[in-house]
């Protein structure tokens, strides 16, 4: 799970940004009018991938910068695709802040609309968040090449943390689903096939994966 930078100098949203810190405003749940300016903002952060598993859910076309028009998303009609045409949604990291304040930017990612409806409302530990100043993928993470399949970092002498961590693996992030996972291995191999015959290619996604297989 990389990391990722949601800062303010990555947002081209900024109607949203100055609605969100109107503090005279209701941000509520059912008030979708800024839906796609946060959806598509978040993908230009996450460069089109699931923000947990990396597999890659939107077209590049669809977050490119020339599709905002003075601080709004604003997709041309002849665009050559449609702004629902991505498989994410939108996704609340911590439940518990989901509740105080739906639209904060600081708590929402784009995920694989499977992996978001596993997750849910579910437990989570505040240090995985993947865009935290102090997270990095190589402090919990370590991925088995042989079984493709991301492990808690062996160097983690605590056992409660490396628990914690294998349950965000399994059961939270869903890095493992097995259907990511089948289809992560095929994408390495094609990599390294590639690499291996000196043909050009180029990583779209499972970037941390694909970065430490390999090196």
């Amino acid at each position: 799970m990389q990391k990722l930078d949601k800062s303010i100098s990555k947002i081209l949203s900024t109607k949203y940004m100055e609605w969100l810190n109107n503090p005279d405003v209701k941000h509520e749940g059912n008030n979708r009018y800024y839906y796609d300016d946060v959806a598509m903002n978040l993908f230009r952060c996450q460069s089109g991938v699931c923000a947990y598993t990396e597999m890659f859910i939107c077209p590049a076309a669809l977050y490119e910068e020339g599709n905002w028009t003075k601080g709004r998303y604003n997709l041309p009609e002849d665009a050559e695709y449609k702004r629902i045409e991505h498989l994410g949604e939108l996704e609340h990291f911590d439940p518990e802040n989901k509740k105080v304040q739906y639209w904060n930017w600081d708590n929402l990612f784009m995920i694989e609309s499977k992996i978001n409806s596993i997750k849910s409302d579910a437990e989570i530990v505040p240090y995985l968040k993947p865009d935290r100043s102090d997270y990095s993928p190589e402090k919990y993470f370590d991925y088995d090449d042989e079984t493709h399949r991301f492990i808690p970092n062996t160097n983690i002498t605590d056992p409660t943390k490396t628990a914690e961590i294998k349950n965000m693996i399994d059961n939270v992030l869903c890095l493992n689903h097995g259907t990511i996972k089948n289809y992560r291995e095929n994408y390495i191999n094609i990599i390294k096939d590639k690499k291996d015959r000196g043909i050009p290619y180029q990583i779209d996604q499972f970037f941390t994966a694909v970065k430490w297989t390999l090196g």
